[in-house]
């Protein structure tokens, strides 16, 4: 979103259509949701629930930055946060669950920014003898393909990516 790219873009005179964020000046057309809603409903779910002591494991990427925003605001104070290099993968969803514990030990719930971090947490967690959900609750984003076939399934926030493409590709 450089102001040169930008203005390349517009230049050009084809129709731009950007996804799967919002921006409060796209190029053109926009096809997406708020990052941070998604963090703030994800917050919200977890003091539904009565989790007090949570943490969120987050890559640095610029849209999970945007979630985890969202989670703080809504929890309305900071909390234990794990935040390392995207792109996300398992073993950094264990480094982690692993410095998250080191700053709270009794967490009872933590937000990860990926389905991907998320299974790292799980791994983690069992490896430690922790029981999801019983002793630590565990949360991704993105429902990846193998959400559902993990033991215990994973929660996890479903976006549904093809509607966006099959919008963006009418527009």
């Amino acid at each position: 979103h450089s102001a040169r790219a930008r203005e390349r873009l517009q230049r050009v005179g084809i129709p731009v259509v950007e996804t799967w964020d919002l921006s409060e000046r796209p190029v053109d057309m926009l096809v997406g949701f708020s990052h941070v809603k998604v963090g703030s409903a994800i917050a919200g779910y977890f003091l539904g629930r009565g989790w007090q002591r949570v943490g969120i494991a987050t890559g640095d990427d610029h849209r999970g930055g945007l979630r985890r925003d969202g989670f703080l605001a809504a929890m309305g104070r900071d909390v234990p946060t794990a935040v390392v290099p995207a792109p996300s993968s398992m073993a950094l969803g264990r480094r982690a669950l692993t410095e998250l514990l080191a700053k709270d030990p009794g967490l009872q719930a933590i937000y990860c920014s990926s389905d991907q971090l998320a299974q790292g947490v799980l791994a983690e967690a069992q490896a430690r003898g922790l029981r999801v959900p019983e002793d630590l609750a565990v949360c991704g984003f993105g429902n990846a393909d193998f959400a559902a076939d993990m033991q215990p399934s994973l929660t996890t926030v479903h976006v549904d990516g093809a509607a966006i493409g099959r919008r963006a590709a009418q527009l």
